[in-house]
């Protein structure tokens, strides 16, 4: 399993890298969506580590 802290500086570099793509507009929602999903399964992972 993925430290908490290196996963949260993982996302925080992809957001940093997060801008539109003028040649494929979906890639841009596609990545965000992808970062999302990815700060969800942190939070997860969070709550879990919270309640053991």
């Amino acid at each position: 399993m993925t430290a908490p802290a290196f996963t949260a500086r993982q996302i925080a570099r992809e957001i940093g890298r997060l801008s539109p793509d003028w040649r494929n507009p979906e890639r841009y929602f596609e990545n965000r969506h992808e970062i999302e999903r990815e700060l969800r399964r942190l939070a997860r992972q969070l709550e879990r580590m919270g309640n053991g």
